[in-house]
Parts: structure tokens; sequence; C-alpha cells
């Protein structure tokens, strides 16, 4: 189109530019034809034709005859009146201004001035004056020549002049004619170049039409569009299969009438007025949503809907893409069986191994603590040996069971991490040390070995790398005997890659064994003999260890050589904390008291457990919502504590710079400031508080999110809804070494109950026991709070932010009570408003009346 109008420019400019030079090439060729500059050249001509005219007569004149003198006089009288038109006409203008023409006209006029009295003075003077005025005359002549040939030489050059311009304006008009016949042609090409694009565009739009005809009529889905009233346009076969009309009967009915079922349709008729007049679409343009739809028997059946609007000239219409979902809901109905089937099952086999891990370490830490006590008794050697063959027995056993409820661990989900300042050095002194004599037992020795820089405080979890060298020392204690040992730690200035590398001089691995060495319950009954004995777990769990930390193992072995275990895991550098000293083995998760492996129980570091009374404390309760914090204050009130309150993260950050508490109970998201952000700003102030212990309230507990809150400062996790037990258990940890470090509690304890189940009465009752005589004052508060919640989600709300705020808020109230069905729906509100799905968030909050009802009714008859 662009370059049409350039074309369509280039050619009006053209055809202007020949106009004009047309006329311009007119006006000069009758300049060229015009009889002005013909009288000048033919009277400049005639002068000196009249000149020598009135010489000759001088020459034929007689004296004595009066005619021939009287011809002398006319023909002197033409010549002067042909001068003085020279001399006095405008025509010659022109030449009138040449030098030559000057001095001639000058010459001439001197000679008629002179001559005058001769020709008027009679004919007795004329006579006697013939002979001088022949003279006069010749030496006239030249003048007389020269006069009429400067004007003719002007004139000859105006008409060269002339022509050449006549020739430069035709060059240019043909140049122009050219060009604008080009551009014509230009032109004429171009635009039979759009007919035939139009004519392709045409074609290719009606084959398209042709196709999306065919798309629609074949495809799989159902296709229904409709007006903006809802009247049936198009019905496809996909359609006429699915709802049982057929494509005449559909079209021009209303779209609710054929497919929209009955308790539908009051809800169906409210959105479409509502949409005609302006307001906001909930469903259009917002991906697939689950509904229910109507055949034309009358049977409901699942669907997936898609609905698009577009417009056409103005004209609004709505496209509504739909899929019967039945098959795939009885397959996903069967999957969630068969997927709660294998969660009972693993759940079934979690609580085996933690009830058999419970009923075997209890009479086996009986059994050898006896066995302890024996061995101080007086005994032969006989039974000296038979108890300490038990004790090693136990002590095999007790390594068995942790190894098992390692695995478990692992493959029930990522181990939190508790990385802190760690001294590397003085943690491999301690792990040598316990296993020093494990390894005199067997004639080895052990070594250490550090290469490159030493790098002593290094931010890591010393648990986790303690049972990594653990196990892998061990490893090599067993399978070596009057060897060495040695553990080399290699650093390097330019990386944070810190190297251990276990060298043993033992038996070695084969090839063949070495492809396996890191799979579970694996041993080697070819290089490694029984006599170690084991359950093949250890590796396997460096293994998940290193990979939690980011960090890769491997091995390198010779039969009958020796063995290199190496493991590379990075390491920041951290700066050294107050008071600091070398670090205990940790407790990093779960029942397992030691710090994770094989002879942990060596080095534990046993700290004496202070008498501290823990009742009469100072905690501040950062909560925004009313109910969570009366709940707190009612079991903590019980208990003896003082309580400040805040509601919001702001308040609980002033409050804690005001004065010194012994815990504050921290919630996480809030209005103003949320609770992350909160702990950050008291940890980086100076306030009485900075050092206090802080424990999250909340009820994000992933793994994930309780290694943020760690992150963040925090001490501690306390999951919604809040128990009794939990909340003392946190107290009496937090009250007595502010400073100790205990693991979160699992997030698989406080899994919500399944969704079908309306009232948790468990969590229920263990609300109404901590509360004790408050409960029916919170109840009252719940029903008011969710009823306002309710009514307002039904109002004309837009800020999707807004609604899942207020939908965390309350959903922490809902669980609190054991309203699983009503927590569930506001999580998934909240949810769906922080992803902008609004279609989610309409079709959500459509049944929040009904089963808040449901809830209250429920709630009130327990």
């Amino acid at each position: 189109m662009r370059s049409s109008r350039v074309l369509m420019v280039i050619a009006a400019v053209s055809f202007l530019l020949v106009v004009f030079q047309t006329f311009d090439v007119v006006r000069k060729v009758q300049q060229l034809r015009g009889a002005y500059s013909e009288n000048v050249q033919w009277s400049l001509s005639q002068a000196e034709v009249e000149f020598l005219t009135y010489r000759n007569s001088i020459h034929q004149a007689n004296p004595d005859d009066a005619e021939s003198l009287k011809l002398v006089r006319q023909n002197f009288n033409i010549f002067y009146s042909r001068i003085d038109v020279f001399q006095e006409a405008p025509s010659f203008d022109d030449l009138r201004g040449l030098e030559d023409f000057d001095i001639s006209l000058t010459v001439i006029r001197d000679f008629l001035s002179r001559t005058v009295p001769v020709i008027d003075g009679g004919d007795a003077t004329l006579a006697a004056g013939l002979t001088d005025l022949d003279q006069r005359a010749a030496d006239l002549a030249p003048q007389v020549r020269r006069l009429a040939s400067s004007g003719l030489m002007l004139y000859a050059e105006k008409r060269k002049t002339q022509r050449n311009q006549i020739s430069s304006t035709l060059m240019i008009l043909a140049a122009t004619s050219t060009l604008l016949m080009g551009t014509l042609l230009l032109l004429a090409y171009y635009y039979n170049t759009l007919n035939r694009r139009s004519d392709e565009r045409r074609r290719q739009v009606l084959e398209a039409s042709q196709r999306t005809r065919a798309v629609i009529s074949t495809a799989l889905d159902a296709v229904i569009v409709s007006d903006d009233h809802g009247v049936i346009e198009e019905f496809n076969n996909a359609a006429v299969e699915i709802f049982g009309y057929t494509r005449e009967e559909a079209i021009g009915c209303d779209v609710a009438d054929l497919i929209v079922p009955d308790h539908f349709r009051d809800a169906h008729e409210q959105s479409m007025d509502r949409i005609r007049k302006g307001g906001p679409f909930h469903v259009v343009n917002k991906g697939r949503v689950r509904l229910d739809a109507k055949r034309s028997n009358g049977e409901l059946f699942p669907i997936e809907l898609a609905l698009q609007k577009s417009e056409v000239n103005g004209r609004r219409f709505y496209i509504a893409f739909m899929r019967d979902i039945s098959y795939r809901i009885r397959s996903e109905q069967d999957l969630i069986e068969a997927r709660d089937q294998a969660l009972a099952g693993e759940k079934a086999k979690s609580r085996f191994l933690a009830v058999m891990s419970h009923e075997i370490r209890t009479p086996l830490n009986g059994l050898l603590g006896n066995l302890s006590l024996m061995q101080e008794t007086p005994l032969n050697q006989s039974q000296k040996t038979y108890v300490e063959n038990m004790a090693t027995s136990g002590k095999l056993l007790m390594d068995h069971i942790n190894d098992v409820l390692d695995i478990a661990r692992f493959e029930a989900g990522k181990p939190i991490l508790r990385k802190r300042p760690t001294d590397l050095k003085n943690l491999v002194k301690a792990v040598l040390a316990s296993l020093e004599d494990q390894a005199n037992s067997r004639g080895n020795q052990l070594n250490t070995v550090w290469i490159g820089p030493q790098r002593e405080w290094l931010q890591t979890d010393p648990g986790r790398i303690q049972q990594i060298l653990i196990n892998i020392v061990s490893n090599a204690i067993k399978f070596t005997k009057d060897g060495d040992i040695t553990v080399e730690i290699h650093t390097d200035p330019a990386s944070d890659m810190v190297e251990f590398r276990v060298v043993d001089t033992g038996m070695g691995i084969s090839d063949e064994d070495m492809q396996h060495v890191f799979d579970d319950f694996v041993t080697s009954d070819s290089a490694y003999n029984r006599e170690a004995g084991g359950t093949g777990l250890g590796l396997g769990i460096v293994k998940r260890i290193t990979a939690i930390l980011n960090g890769e193992v491997g091995a390198e072995s010779v039969l009958e050589q020796g063995s290199t275990f190496w493991i590379r895991i990075p390491m920041e550098d951290a700066e050294a904390p107050p008071a600091a000293q070398a670090p205990g083995p940790d407790q990093p998760d779960g029942d397992r008291a030691p710090s994770g492996g094989k002879h942990a129980e060596d080095i534990r570091t046993i700290i004496p457990e202070e008498q501290t009374n823990t009742s009469g404390l100072d905690i501040l309760v950062v909560e925004d919502n009313e109910i969570n914090r009366s709940v707190v204050r009612e079991m903590l009130k019980r208990d003896g504590h003082k309580i400040e309150e805040a509601y919001n993260g702001q308040f609980g950050v002033e409050k804690a710079a005001e004065k010194a508490f012994d815990l504050i109970l921290m919630d996480i998201s809030m209005p103003v400031l949320d609770g992350r952000q909160a702990t950050r700003n008291i940890r980086a102030g100076d306030g009485p508080s900075s050092d206090t212990p802080i424990v999250a309230l909340t009820a994000h507990v992933l793994p994930e999110n309780v290694a943020e809150f760690l992150q963040d400062g925090m001490q501690d996790v306390l999951a919604k809804p809040l128990m009794r037990q939990d909340l003392e258990r946190i107290i009496r940890t937090y009250t007595k070494n502010t400073h100790q470090d205990v693991t979160p509690p699992s997030p698989k304890s406080h899994a919500p109950v399944p969704a079908r189940q309306l009232i948790n009465r468990d969590t229920n009752a263990a609300l109404r026991e901590s509360v004790e005589d408050a409960y029916p004052v919170l109840l009252t508060q719940l029903t008011e709070e969710l009823t306002e919640l309710v009514e307002w989600l039904q109002g004309e709300v837009q800020d999707l932010s807004e609604i899942a705020d207020r939908c965390h808020k309350f959903a922490s109230s809902a669980a609190l009570f054991g309203a699983e069905q009503l927590r569930q729906a506001l999580v998934d509100i909240e949810l769906a408003g922080k992803n902008g799905d609004c279609a989610t968030v309409a079709l959500r909050r459509e049944i929040l009346p009904v089963l808040l009802r449901d809830t209250l009714d429920a709630l009130n008859k327990i």
C-alpha cells in the first residue's frame, strides 16, 4: 500500500511537470514565431536598403533635373525616418543598449543633421552639394552596415538561445513524459499484482473458510457458536454425537435450552445478562473449566469447557469448545483409588517402620544398657567374651535399624538441611576420634591429610557431613585389616568445592561390583567377605546425602590393592559464630538420636538438661487472624505465660524493638508486613528481642517452605492447626537453650484429612480441650467472620490479590476447627487468585454459601 502511494505521487508530479513544460514550449514557440522580432530585423535590413537607395539616387541625380533632385530628397527623408524610428521606437530598446549599435546610430544621426540643410536648401543648393553628399554617403556606408549587422547578430543570438531553451524544454518534457509513462506502467503492474494477490487471497480465504468448516465439522470436541443472546449459529458433528441433537434441531435454538442443566439455568442467564450490560467475564478466555452439561435425553455428564469470544463488524459471538470427559473422570477416579491404595500401603509401611523402630530400639537400648552394666561386674573370661559378642551384635543391629530408617526418610521426601557455620577441621577430627577404637581393633591406622589452604569455618550441614564421613570411613575400616586409612581434605582457593578422599589399603573392589557399590542392599560377595556384615545401605545413604548437598560422589579401586572413595561438596566460607566451639554431632532429622551412621554413639556430646522453669514466660504472638490469636492465647494462659499480641508483622517488629521476649510466635501470611520480612527486620535490628527465638506459626509446612523460614532467621515451625503438645514442645525446647538446634516437625504429621471429610473431629476435639470454656465464643466469632467473607465474595469483587489474601487469612481459622472442606475451598480460591485464574475463583466461590451453611451446622451439632 505504501508503494502504491509513492507511485501515485510520482505519477501526479510527473503529470504536472508535463503540463507545465508543454505550456512553456508552446509559449516559447509562439515567441519564436512572433512578428515582433521579425519586424525589428526587417527594419534593420530595410534601413540598409533605404540607405543604398538614397545613395543610388545621388549617383543618378541630374543637377538640372528637378525630378531627380526631388527623388534624392524623398529617399533621404525615408532613410531619415527609419533612423528616427531606431532612435525613438520602444521596439529597439534592446538594440540601443549595444555599443556598436549606439556608436553607429550616433554617427548616422550626426550625418543626417549635417545633411538636412543641403537637402532642404533648394534645388540649386542640392545640385551644388551632390558631390559632397555622395562622398558623405560613401563614408557613412560602413556605419549603416555596422548598424544593421549588430542588430541582426543580436537577434540571431536571441533566436539561438530561444531554440536552445525550446530544445531543453522538449528534452525535459520528453524525460518527464517518459517518467510519467514508466510510473503509469508501474502503477498498472502494481495494481495488476494487487489484483492477482487479491484473487489469491480471496481464494485462500475461501479455502481457509472451507478448511475451518471441515475442521469444525470433523473436530473430536464439540464446537458450538452462538450470538450475544445465546442463539446457536454453528453446531458441529461432535456436538451432535455428544449432546444427541441434530444440527438442524440445534441451529437457531437457545444454548441454555439445549445443554445447560436445569439447576444452572438461572446462573447462566444472570451471567449472560451481566456480560451484555458490560460486566466482567468469569469464564471467557480463561482456559478450560470443568462443568456439567445436559444431553438431549436429560442425562447430566461432565465436560471440559473452553469459551472464547470474538467480534466481526461490531457483532459479538461466542465459541464454545466442549469435551466429554466422562471416561476420563472414571479413569481419574480409578487412578485416585489406586493412588490412595498405594499411599495407604506407603503409609502402612511408614507406620510399620516407625512402630518397629520404636519397638525394637526400646528393648535394644535396654539390652545394650544392661550389657554395659554387666561388663562392670566381675565376669570370667568366657562370660566377658559372651557379653562383648552380644554388645557387638546389639550395636550392629542398631546400625541396621538406623540405615533402614534413613532410607525410608529419603524416600518419604527430601530431608531438611540445617546449614550453619561449621569448623570443618574439628568436625573431621571428631569423626576420626570416634572411629579410632574400631580402627585399632582391626589393626588399622587412621590418618588425616589436608591438601590446599585450610578453610576452617564453612557454611554447611555438619550433621550430614558427619554422616557421610562416618559411613565412608567405617566402610573402609570394615574391609581393611592391618592397613592404613587416610582421610584427605582437598581445597582450592579458586573454588568453593571441598573434596574428601578416603583412601584405604584394603581388599579392593572388582570392576563388576564397582558398578553397584552405591546401590541399596548391595554388598560384595567376591572382593568383600561376609565377616564384615552390614545391610549394604551405608553407601546408598552417602549418595543420597551428597545429592541433597549439591555434591557428587564416586569410587576408584584396584582389587587386592585398596579403594578410594571421593566426595565433592560445595561449601562457602563463613564467619565463626560468637563463642565458637568445635561442633558436636548433629541430629538432623527424625527419631535417630545419633548424628547419622555407624558408631555415632561414640561421639555424641551429652548436654546436661537444665532444670529450667518454663512457666511465666513473656511470649509475643504475631498473628493477623483473631481466632488463631485467641486459641494461642488460651493455650498459653493455661500454663501461666504472659502474652502480648500483634495483628500484623509491622506491629510485631515494633513490639520486639520495645522489650525482650522469651519467645516469638510468628505467622507468615499477614497484611502490611509478612512474617518472613518481619523476622528479617527483627534479626537485622539491635532491639532487645533481636536474638529471641522466633518460631513460625503457619500452614506452610512443606520442606521447601521450612527451609526458607530457617534461612530468614526462624528457629522452628509450628504447623497449623496448632496442637497443644506441639506448642509445649516448642516452649520446652527454646526456653532452655535458645541456641540449640532442633529439627522442625515433619510436615507429613500434619497432612490434611481427605477433602471428602466435612469436619475433622480429632482436630475439633483438640481445640476444645485446649481452649475449654472459650470454645463457644470462638465458634461464634468464626461464624461471623466466615459469613462476612462469603457475603463479600458474592459481590462484584475484581481484585484477585485481595481475594487471595482474605481467603488465606480465614482458611487457617477453618482449619483450627477442623472444617477441612471449607478450608480446602478457601485454599483453592487463594491459589487461583494468586495465579490469576478467574474461572476457578468464580466456580469455587459459587459453592461457598452452601458449604459454609453445612459446615456451621456440623460444628454446632458437635
